[in-house]
């Protein structure tokens, strides 16, 4: 600010070196300066202006080679210097070699997000790719104009990894926001691979028992311990996802007025990424039930049922937010926890939250009475997913038996 007009210090002498400026180049539209203070006080000037007449289109952001301190007639020179340079290697300076173009198509695509009406869990993992790719871009001197930066992105995550499908999706939209529209279509050699087979492989269940056991003689230190380890118990025993856990009937009810036994049904609401539906969670873990105890396990910590989804209705965004915080501090107290530093990581990845589940889908694979139908059912998934997931399973290799027992 000026102490005489209370404006920003570089509304007048730039504002007024800025009208001229348009008179001299008319074809950059809203061309404006703009003064910059580095942080060791250095005074930048930075040169904008927009691709239609209308203010729409992208805006382009030049970093000048002159500093505030210079001439008037030096800044003129350097603007002509600038405008020259982009014009000449167009191509690759689409967006502007500052990454404050970055910035812009950013506040456009979180904007985008926000109107999506994606779920609050959706939305916020969306975000976090999309500040991802926009910090790798401007680490690794990557435009969001660029196809071929783009594709450096994508492929810096593996193939198989979920990491890989946030990261074209992530791709796509900086892409399709910075140049208006244009798809960015990776192509198969950069498409997420479905995993081989082999996912989630057993694990031995009095390994697991032992570290949620052991997450039960923490319980009383805290109520964030005590929600770690009730959370971690029914997951382990159901196979369900957290959230799955955190819009069920017990944290909606009275301790004991919800039956909890092996093979017993308690509702919940399975709310993944679109998703709005009933389920269930099923008991099919006696011996950890028997451990924990019913009683225990009847009774989830006030923590938990303030941040809990509905069962019987489809969440709100507040209600989502409030269960998906919950979510990531059980998570960071396990984590932290059971850190490497105390030595405990190899129990911290027992009991994962998706280990639990890849070990309670095994266990009820081996169960031949039940169909894949059913076992989708009990997990909230598909048959086709659980072919894919598991298909080194035995029960997927019947034709193997026939051909060792009659060829």
């Amino acid at each position: 600010m000026t102490d005489t007009t209370g404006q920003r210090r570089n509304s007048a002498r730039l504002k007024q070196l800025s009208q001229y400026l348009r008179t001299v180049h008319p074809e950059r539209h809203g061309l404006s300066l703009r003064r910059k203070t580095r942080p060791n006080g250095q005074d930048l000037v930075y040169l904008s202006f927009r691709t239609r007449p209308d203010g729409g289109g992208d805006q382009k952001w030049l970093k000048l080679t002159a500093s505030y301190e210079d001439t008037d007639l030096a800044i003129s020179r350097a603007i002509d210097q600038a405008l020259a340079d982009f014009d000449s290697n167009i191509s690759r300076n689409a967006g502007g070699p500052v990454g404050s173009s970055l910035g812009i198509h950013l506040r456009h695509a979180l904007s985008r997000i926000e109107t999506d009406g994606n779920s609050e869990k959706h939305a916020a993992r969306r975000v976090k790719w999309l500040k991802g790719c926009v910090q790798w871009l401007s680490e690794n001197n990557g435009r969001a104009t660029s196809r071929e930066d783009l594709l450096r992105w994508i492929a810096s995550w593996p193939a198989e990894a979920r990491s890989r499908r946030d990261a074209i999706s992530a791709a796509c939209l900086i892409f399709g926001i910075a140049t208006d529209g244009k798809q960015l279509n990776p192509g198969k050699e950069f498409a997420y691979q479905e995993p081989q087979a082999g996912q989630g492989r057993p694990i031995d269940p009095d390994e697991v028992q032992r570290v949620i056991l052991k997450l039960w003689d923490r319980a009383e230190t805290s109520e964030l311990a005590h929600a770690a380890a009730w959370l971690t118990s029914w997951v382990a025993l159901t196979g369900a996802r957290g959230a799955m856990v955190m819009a069920s009937q017990l944290l909606w009810t009275s301790p004991g007025s919800v039956e909890v036994a092996v093979g017993g049904y308690v509702e919940c609401r399975d709310s993944k990424r679109g998703r709005n539906r009933q389920a269930q969670l099923c008991p099919s873990w006696r011996e950890l039930l028997e451990a924990v105890g019913i009683e225990k396990l009847s009774t989830p910590p006030q923590r938990l049922r303030d941040a809990a989804s509905p069962w019987d209705e489809k969440p709100n965004q507040d209600q989502q937010r409030r269960t998906e915080q919950e979510l990531n501090a059980i998570h960071g107290w396990i984590w932290r926890e059971f850190s490497e530093d105390h030595g405990l990581k190899a129990d911290r990845d027992l009991i994962g939250l998706r280990t639990l589940r890849h070990n309670a889908a095994r266990r009820l694979l081996e169960v031949k009475q039940l169909d894949l139908l059913q076992i989708a059912g009990l997990l909230s998934t598909s048959e086709d997913m659980l072919r894919k997931t598991y298909s080194d399973h035995h029960r997927f290799r019947s034709n193997e038996i026939i051909r060792e027992v009659f060829g």
